[in-house]
């Protein structure tokens, strides 16, 4: 496949979607994580972080669009020796770290937590997790509340900038490759198993998982997006396994479909869209639905090449099932946890 042209076309499905995510409204906490360490540059503005989301407003000046480099972390081990190597310096245990890569000539930043069990001789899984439009990072890695799971568990936690706090949409910007270059940097200092490489995010960091599901199927063994995913295009890759999760009530990315808030787009719906995924995956393309709690159903298609589904909340906003209120983004569920559930479905699609 035609990595390139495919990235090209999912771009321009996202254009219209993206920038309805999370832009400007402040959908995850303005809070730091509670300890971080530096390796590299820290995120610009010295690591802190605004009281409100910023807004991406001005799209970067265009630049040769990146390769799929394999670019080195500060302070982390090169060669490919990382499971021989113990912990990482760089990425000390138990702790959120700020680092650095380059990717397309451009300096990236991102927060990454190891767990205080991580001994560095035995490969563990990645999970990427991208924030929504106009929020970065740093409040997506406490919004999503990955690392309290990922202590427990034994997972690496990534939380990525994007560029222009936005992903997808910026001109010159190649978010795949930076992708890439992301999970190849941080395998040079850490042992990341290959096969357990997933992806998750909130709005426009959905749409962010659902294309690498589309066109880096190899990079990625599982995705489940929350409150945004992309249908798949004709120049998707093989079949890759997709949990979604999504409110009813979401006044930003409506879950009936109709238009886009932010942005006046389209916006084909959810059982739409899923049903592409489900096509996509080899699945029967008649669901079935079961009560997952008193307001939450789980939509699953059946015969699946790669495993597909989706959590319907009744009522629920463009919000983190289980995660932090934000009340003008439309009620919160606490009947299930997104995070908890995405886990369990990350370890069943293993490879």
């Amino acid at each position: 496949m035609n990595i390139r042209i495919a990235f090209a076309l999912v771009a321009l499905l996202a254009l219209p979607l993206a920038a309805a995510c999370d832009g400007g409204d402040g959908s995850s906490p303005a809070s730091e994580p509670s300890s971080t360490a530096t390796a590299g540059a820290s995120p610009s503005g010295g690591g802190s972080t605004p009281t409100a989301a910023p807004t991406a407003t001005e799209a970067a000046p265009d630049e040769p669009t990146p390769t799929a480099t394999s670019n080195a972390v500060a302070g982390a081990a090169a060669g490919g020796l990382a499971c021989e190597l113990g912990p990482s310096a760089a990425f000390p245990v138990g702790e959120t770290t700020n680092a650095t890569i380059v990717s397309g000539g451009r300096e990236r930043t991102f927060l990454i937590y190891v767990p205080g069990g991580y001994e560095g001789s035995s490969a563990v899984p990645l999970v990427l997790n991208f924030h929504g439009l106009g929020s970065n990072g740093s409040q997506q890695h406490v919004y999503a509340g990955l690392v309290p799971i990922a202590e427990r568990e034994g997972f690496i936690v990534v939380s990525p900038d994007g560029v222009n706090n936005s992903w997808l949409i910026t001109p010159g910007v190649n978010d795949i490759e930076f992708t890439r270059d992301l999970v190849a940097a941080v395998s040079e200092g850490l042992c990341i198993d290959p096969g357990a490489v997933f992806s998750t995010g909130m709005s426009n960091g959905g749409f962010m998982s659902a294309a690498l599901a589309c066109v880096a199927g190899d990079l990625v063994a599982a995705v489940a997006p929350v409150a945004g995913v992309l249908g798949p295009s004709a120049n998707c890759g093989e079949p890759v396994p997709l949990l979604q999760f999504h409110g009813t009530d979401d006044a930003v990315v409506p879950y009936e479909g109709g238009t886009i808030s932010a942005t006046g787009g389209p916006f084909g719906g959810i059982d739409a869209i899923m049903l592409g995924w489900a096509e996509h995956n080899g699945c029967s393309l008649v669901p079935g639905t079961s009560e997952a709690s008193d307001s939450v159903d789980l939509v699953t298609f059946e015969g699946c090449d790669a495993e597909t589904a989706h959590y319907v909340v009744d009522g629920g906003g463009h919000t983190w099932p289980g995660g932090p209120a934000v009340p003008r983004l439309g009620p919160t569920t606490t009947e299930i946890s997104a995070s908890e559930l995405m886990w369990e479905f990350f370890l069943q699609n293993r490879r």
